[in-house]
């Protein structure tokens, strides 16, 4: 059996062996090296990097490791107590249990033919299907969740660490056996545990928080929202998935179809003391920089040709960011029908923030107990128990106990909650991170938007705040005041937001009525939040942005969703638009210039976004793109003469949204979207496709295409954004240790404008903007698409993606870059 070393402090006196194995050539790190205690029956695995922790409280002589490819070494061992080791392995040919296993040197070609660990794992993909757990049944159970996260940092840095000296009694509780050579703090604790239903109909599936249990520090952070970003990092991981996800990057299953082209596989050896006997099937990438796994799974030579047990782990040369000290092990077993499910799952992650400094190290293991087929008849409690609102002082039986690393994480917490220092090192870091100050029960920022520029207004200077929770579960009031020093006006924005459930404005599934107004802004065509962020990276801008509209809004709106993730709005909002700077309101048939549009609007907008997450918290959530499309579809109607309208028309327009995975090839984000406009309208009410002139990019703009450039009644658009996640770019030495990402994108845009909406048939109809020289510079779509694209490199610094983007097309227009340089901060995994 395999032991993993997951150690809690014992009184009792043990044998704690630690350290590194590399190869004595080469000097690199050794992973899936197998150590053993055999005169205990201990075992376990070296990590990507080379490292090992294994201890016993029995008497020990020896410790043994092996590996394929690789003479074994035999370690003696004088008495009890703590070893740290450095080993060295020279390389061989091995054979076990009469199978040839050849290493893979660079004089011998790993091959699959002939390979009887080829031959194993294609009879285990082949019977894939039949063994993973099926919906055959629905079944019932109960599933134990913790999660336990702590700061590391090396050992001999623990008594001179500056977190350590302002909290001393952190000290007492640190773990130095854990990880080798590192110590562990424990800072925070969540437990969980629930009834889960689970049917032939995936959309009928429930889950009920029977108890929770949590260390929070809700003063400053909105820990909601930290919960559901630590949910995305620690994934659910199941082995018969085609491709398994680690935070957002997609890592394809040694057992999917595609496995044996990119994997290689090789049989360790037969464990004969089991009935039935078990073969240890090793696995690594063929390109060790692949987004793939490597490890070891075991499989019961029953005619099953099921996974019954897996270890995963990552080679430290995968481009993957912040994670390392990956490690899966996973445990299955046999359902009444044969089928296998999850028994036990534990996922270790290191999170490296900082080089060489402090780091996060996370623990997250997942029980399934009480599994059973549903009996006819069954009915899913609906009504939901009671738990702690701060998720502190829930009890339930636990089906397997704490360690002290676990408890003392409940015991940090109390205590640092209650240090003045602290508090005051959470508020700042509460401020750069979210960019709002808490001041009571209002939040006021957020920073980034207090100072910015533009041609119209000059300077602008904005002060801005929300309320938080401490001021109502329910309603939520936000808004703004700015002063242009240029044009000399008051701008402000002011919302209120109700919340028909108990549970907040943003909870999902969301209930919700919102009125609005506003005096701002707007450059036309650009889709700006009614309550405009400014940025001051964004007042950067190429070319001239000179065309501008105060906008005066008043909205209500009405906004459900619904638990299978459709929802629906419905609204409606009054504008007044007053053209200023180089836009101007012409009539064709005028000499006078037009000073104002009115307009008067009814809107509604149908979503589906099957199987939605979201990264949710209490002020706040965003989407989480799962490889799940969404659906909206957006009507509106605009009334004449109701409270000033100007104009009847309506606008209809269509969104699909996907990301695509197609590991270990990267994934592609895909956006189609189509519309039109229906009526007789003067160029304001056209659809004004999104343009970019700022320097950064924006993957839902056209970056080379100007403002206001081009206008249309009709219009489809697709728009494909590609990342290879450094496929090509980790195999080029030097140039991989940089773990730079490529990327690659085409937008093509189809569109018109109909003759009824063309100033030239209709002289009551505006006339096309123009520069100051009288050329003009919007246009209808002709009978070719607009098109642009761009290449690529990601992962700069681990937070930015720069892309030299082209245009391919439409270059006669006047003022328009051919090609340029775009860069956008994108911080991921």
């Amino acid at each position: 059996m395999i032991l993993l070393c997951s150690v809690t402090f014992s009184a009792i006196a043990q044998t704690t062996v630690r350290g590194k194995i590399i190869d004595k050539q080469t000097r690199q790190p050794i992973p899936s090296v197998t150590i053993t205690l055999a005169e205990v029956k201990a075992k376990t695995l070296s990590n990507g990097d080379g490292n090992f922790k294994i201890f016993t409280n029995k008497q020990v002589n020896s410790i043994t490791f092996s590996a394929i490819g690789y003479k074994s070494f035999n370690y003696r061992l004088q008495k009890k107590g703590e070893y740290q080791l450095n080993i060295e392995l020279e390389e061989t040919f091995n054979t076990l249990n009469d199978v040839s296993i050849v290493a893979a040197k660079k004089t011998k070609r790993y091959s699959n033919k002939n390979n009887p660990a080829v031959e194993l794992i294609r009879n285990v993909i082949a019977n894939r299907e039949n063994n993973r757990k099926q919906k055959n049944n629905d079944v019932v159970f109960k599933q134990y969740e913790k999660l336990n996260l702590s700061l590391s940092m090396k050992r001999n840095q623990l008594r001179g660490s500056s977190i350590v000296r302002k909290f001393p009694f952190l000290l007492k509780t640190a773990d130095s056996i854990r990880q080798p050579g590192k110590a562990l703090i424990p800072l925070f604790m969540r437990e969980r545990l629930s009834l889960c239903l689970e049917t032939k109909n995936k959309e009928n599936d429930r889950s009920q928080i029977l108890g929770e249990k949590q260390s929070r520090i809700d003063q400053f952070f909105d820990e909601d929202g930290i919960d559901e970003y630590l949910k995305q990092i620690y994934q659910h991981v199941d082995i018969y998935d085609n491709d398994i996800g680690i935070g957002s990057q997609r890592f394809l299953s040694p057992i999917a179809s595609l496995a044996p082209e990119l994997y290689k596989y090789f049989i360790a050896d037969t464990l004969k003391d089991v009935k039935p006997h078990v073969v240890r099937l090793m696995f690594s990438p063929r390109n060790k920089q692949d987004q793939l796994f490597m490890g070891e799974m075991r499989i019961p030579l029953n005619g099953d040709y099921a996974v019954a047990d897996v270890t995963l782990t990552l080679n430290k040369d995968v481009n993957l960011n912040f994670v390392n000290d990956f490690e899966v092990n996973i445990t299955y077993k046999k359902d009444a029908e044969g089928k296998y499910y999850i028994a036990k799952s534990v996922t270790d992650m290191g999170l490296g923030l900082f080089k060489d400094k402090y780091n996060l190290f996370g623990s997250r293991t997942l029980l399934t107990t009480d599994y059973r087929f549903a009996e006819k008849g069954f009915i899913f409690p609906t009504q939901k128990p009671v738990l702690a609102k701060n998720k502190g002082s829930e009890t339930f039986n636990r089906p397997e106990g704490l360690t002290s690393l676990e408890q003392n994480a409940y015991n940090n917490i109390d205590s640092l909650k209650k240090s003045p220092r602290f508090k005051r090192m959470a508020a700042i870091s509460a401020l750069i991170l979210t960019g709002f100050q808490k001041a009571g029960p209002v939040d006021i920022g957020p920073i980034g938007s207090f100072y910015s520029f533009n041609s119209i207004e000059g300077t602008r200077i904005r002060l801005s705040a929300r309320t938080n929770i401490e001021f109502s579960d329910k309603v939520v009031l936000e808004g703004h005041i700015a002063r242009g020093m240029k044009d000399k006006k008051w701008k402000y924005a002011m919302s209120a937001a109700y919340s028909f459930k108990p549970e907040g404005p943003l909870q999902f599934p969301i209930h919700s009525f919102t009125i609005k107004h506003s005096y701002e802004t707007q450059i036309p065509g650009q889709d700006l939040n009614f309550v405009e962020d400014d940025n001051f990276l964004l007042s950067f801008k190429r070319g001239v942005n000179d065309k501008w509209l105060y906008n005066r809004k008043w909205s209500g709106e009405y906004f459900r969703e619904l638990e299978n993730h459709i929802s629906f709005r419905v609204g409606y909002r009054n504008q007044e638009l007053d053209p200023t700077g180089g836009l101007v309101f012409h009539p064709v048939s005028a000499s006078e210039t037009v000073d104002r549009l009115n307009l008067s609007e009814f809107t509604t907008e149908l979503r589906w976004a099957p199987k939605e997450q979201f990264y949710q918290g209490k002020r706040f959530r965003r989407p989480i793109k799962n490889g799940y499309p969404i659906f909206t579809l957006r009507a509106s109607a605009g009334v004449k003469g109701f409270l000033k309208g100007d104009y009847n028309y309506q606008n209809v327009s269509l969104h699909i949204y996907k990301r695509l995975f197609v590991p270990p090839f990267g994934y592609s984000d895909i956006t189609m979207e189509g519309g039109m406009v229906l009526g007789k309208v003067p160029f304001p009410l056209l659809a004004i496709h999104r343009a970019n002139q700022t320097y950064s990019y924006q993957n839902q703009s056209y970056n080379l295409m100007n403002f206001m450039e081009f206008m249309s009644d009709r219009y489809a658009s697709i728009n494909i954004d590609h990342s290879l996640n450094g496929l090509i770019l980790n195999k080029i030495p030097l140039i991989k240790r940089l773990q730079l990402r490529e990327m690659a994108s085409l937008k093509l845009l189809y569109g018109d404008i109909t003759s009824k909406n063309r100033p030239e048939n209709d002289p009551d109809l505006y006339r096309f903007a123009t520069n100051n020289d009288g050329v003009q510079t919007s246009f209808a779509l002709g009978n070719v698409p607009y098109m642009e694209g761009s290449v690529g490199i990601g992962n700069i610094f681990k937070l930015l993606r720069v892309d030299y983007v082209m245009r391919f097309n439409y270059l006669n227009h006047p003022d328009v870059s051919k090609s340029g340089i775009r860069a956008k901060i994108h911080v991921d995994f």
